[in-house]
Parts: C-alpha cells; sequence; structure tokens
C-alpha cells in the first residue's frame, strides 16, 4: 500500500469505533439549547443523553460551532470531546462535518478539549482515547497529508491510553491502534502482522463488543482472508445489540458489507 486509503481509516478513527456501555441513556424532552450557554459538564451531559434524535444533533452541532470555552475540568474535558466524536460522525453530523472545512473547525475544537483533560489528569484514560478520535476525524477532514501527519500524535495517545485502561470502552484503544497499523503505508510504521495482533486481541479480550468484530472482519478482507472474514463478520450479525442507535446501525452496515466483500 502506498497511499492511505480514507474510507477505511476514517472506519478506524470515528465515534463509532469507541461507543460502549450508554445504549441506555435516553433523551431530554424538549431538549433546547441556545447559543452563548456556557458550557458546564451538566451542560455535555444533556446534550450526550439526547443525541439519539436528529433535531437534537442539529442543535448540539450549532452549538458546539460557536466554541464554546471549555472549562478546565477533567470530565468537562473529555465528555465534551466524546461529544464532538458523537456528533461530527454521526447521523446528521455525518454530511455536514466528514471530509468537510466544517469538520476541520469541529474536530479541532474536540482534539484541544480531549488535549487539554489530559493535561488536567495525565493518569485517567479518558483524554488520550478521545483526543486520538477526534485528531484522527480532523485530520481525514483535513485532507490525506493531514492524516498522515496526526498518525504518530495519535498512536501514542492510544498507547498512553492501553497503558492506563486497556479494557476502556471495549478495548477500543487496542482496536484503533490496530487499524492504524493495518492503514499506514510502511513508510509512516505501517505493519500488517502488529495490526492482527492488535485488533485479533482486542476481539479476544472482548468478544461481546460487535465492533470487535467489524474491525476483525476488515482486517481479514484486507489480509485476504475472507474464510476469516466471513466468519468474523457472521458474528457482528449474532451478537445483541447493546450500543446506541447510531452505533448499532453503523455495526450491522459493516458487517454486512464485510460480508459482501468476502463473498465477492
Amino acid at each position: 500500500m502506498n497511499i492511505i486509503n480514507k474510507n477505511t481509516l476514517l472506519a478506524a478513527i470515528l465515534a463509532g469505533s469507541v461507543f460502549s456501555g450508554y445504549a441506555k441513556d435516553t433523551a431530554d424532552a424538549g431538549f433546547s439549547l441556545e447559543a452563548g450557554t456556557p458550557l458546564t459538564e451538566a451542560v455535555v451531559d444533556s446534550c450526550w443523553a439526547s443525541r439519539e434524535d436528529e433535531d437534537n444533533q442539529k442543535i448540539i452541532a450549532d452549538y458546539l460551532m460557536t466554541k464554546p470555552e471549555v472549562p478546565k475540568n477533567y470530565a468537562t474535558s473529555w465528555k465534551t470531546a466524546r461529544l464532538v466524536s458523537f456528533i461530527g460522525n454521526f447521523g446528521v453530523g455525518q454530511s455536514r462535518f466528514v471530509d468537510t472545512s466544517k469538520g476541520v473547525d469541529l474536530f479541532d475544537y474536540g482534539a484541544k478539549a480531549g488535549l487539554q483533560a489530559q493535561t488536567l489528569k495525565p493518569k485517567s484514560v479518558e483524554g488520550y482515547l478521545w483526543y486520538a478520535v477526534d485528531l484522527g476525524s480532523y485530520g481525514l477532514a483535513k485532507g490525506v497529508l493531514a492524516a498522515a501527519s496526526g498518525a504518530k500524535p495519535g498512536m501514542a495517545a492510544l498507547e498512553k491510553a492501553r497503558a492506563i485502561n486497556p479494557s476502556y470502552e471495549g478495548y477500543a484503544s487496542q482496536r484503533i491502534l490496530g487499524r492504524y497499523y493495518q492503514e499506514l503505508p510502511g513508510m509512516f510504521g505501517g505493519d500488517m502482522k502488529q495490526a492482527e495482533s492488535l485488533i485479533k486481541g482486542a476481539t479476544d479480550a472482548a468478544p461481546k463488543y460487535r465492533n470487535n468484530w467489524v474491525f476483525l472482519g476488515q482486517y481479514y478482507i484486507a489480509a485476504g482472508k475472507y474464510e476469516s472474514a466471513n466468519l468474523a463478520c457472521k458474528k457482528v450479525l449474532e451478537l445483541p445489540e447493546t450500543e446506541g442507535k447510531y452505533e448499532e446501525m453503523r455495526f450491522t452496515k459493516e458487517a454486512n458489507a464485510c460480508l459482501k466483500k468476502a463473498h465477492s
């Protein structure tokens, strides 16, 4: 491989790669958010709980694009970075922010929030993971070269997250790190054997997490191991859905695409 496959690398760093354990959150009735509202942990939590409704997604996106000041509070910082990941990559935000100039602004805002979280609490996992996710989305919105140049700090943050708490978000740091090794050209540190070790390791450690199997199936497609890809992506469709609506929609869509490639 001598270029970065943007569409495939995108799957590694989008929010759908990491969200877990939040499927039971429910939207607040009559959700509203005015421009100029100070950003607080309570505001971010309200946005997160209301994120599955498309009208709410529009409201949240408009609010985040005003770039409200992120207070120097650890929870508010990392939760803002997480919220940016979801709003920028799912639902109405997918067409508005993925690979667009507006996405550059949004994901830069989210990455800075994640970086602030790292500074505030350097021994906690959340800041590193969500920084890496938003940094990757920022690079893809900026362009292929920016995605490549952002790989090194993103991978370093994922390694840090993995060292602190490897099981966080279904072994997300290990899974995403594996995808980086899979998709990067060799001159940028790509390594297919390392990719397989990391992604399979995440799947073995958290076999009930559907997106681990999605990543493993996609790895096998890239490696030309179609029978293994078929088994992995069938597993995705057999497992119960435990995440949010938009996350699960993506897992199912990507598993079906994987199966189609495995049978072609």
